[in-house]
C-alpha cells in the first residue's frame, strides 16, 4: 500500500511543474495563480497520502482545488458537473487522491477545445460514486501504461476490499468508486 501511495506524489509534481514552466513564459499572472493553487493541492496530498481513507467532503474540496488548477491551464475547454447531495459528503469515505487521479486520466487521454469541451461528471448512485467523462481520444495519444487506474484499483482493493468498475460505453469513460459508509 505504501508503494502504491508513493507513486502518486512524483506524478503530480512532474505534471504540475511542466504546466507552471509553460505558464511562466506565456502568462506570469496565471503562473502565480497556478503556483498558489498548486500549493493548496499539494498540501492536501502531503497531509493525506499517509491516510487510508478520507471523508468524501475532504476529497471533493481537494478535487475542486485541483480543478481550479486545470481551469487556469485549460480555461473554458473543460467543465466539471457535480450532482452529489450535500448530506452525502459527510456520510461516506474513500481512499484519498482517488478523484484527482481520475481527472488527471481524463485530461491525459482526451483532446478538447472550446468547441469540443471535456465534460467531467460526478454522481452518487447509492453507495457508488460515478466519475465519467466524454471521450475524444487524442490523435497522437502515446498510449497508456495503465499505471494510474492500476494504482487506484490496487489501493482500493487493499483499503476497502472492493473493486472499482471501469467501462467505456457510448463515447463515455466511466469509473465507479464504491464508497464506504462512515460508522
Amino acid at each position: 500500500l505504501d508503494a502504491l501511495k508513493n507513486q502518486i506524489d512524483p506524478h503530480f509534481i512532474f505534471n504540475s511543474l511542466n504546466t507552471l514552466s509553460h505558464l511562466i513564459e506565456s502568462s506570469p499572472v496565471k503562473a502565480r495563480q497556478f503556483n498558489d493553487a498548486m500549493a493548496e493541492v499539494y498540501r492536501y496530498i502531503l497531509q493525506n497520502k499517509g491516510r487510508d481513507l478520507v471523508q468524501l467532503r475532504e476529497e471533493m474540496v481537494f478535487l475542486n482545488n485541483y480543478f481550479a488548477l486545470l481551469k487556469i491551464r485549460f480555461g473554458e475547454n473543460i467543465r466539471l458537473d457535480q450532482a452529489i447531495p450535500e448530506n452525502a459528503l459527510d456520510e461516506y469515505i474513500l481512499p484519498p487522491i482517488s478523484l484527482q487521479l481520475l481527472m488527471e486520466n481524463a485530461i491525459k487521454h482526451n483532446e478538447f477545445s472550446r468547441q469540443n469541451m471535456l465534460v467531467i461528471t460526478l454522481q452518487l448512485n447509492e453507495n457508488m460514486l460515478i466519475f465519467s467523462n466524454n471521450i475524444t481520444k487524442k490523435r497522437l495519444d502515446r498510449g497508456s501504461n495503465g499505471i494510474g487506474l492500476t494504482n487506484l484499483r490496487e489501493r482500493y482493493g487493499i483499503v476497502t476490499g472492493k473493486d472499482i468498475s471501469v467501462a467505456e460505453v457510448n463515447n463515455a469513460f466511466t469509473v465507479g468508486l464504491p464508497l464506504l459508509k462512515l460508522n
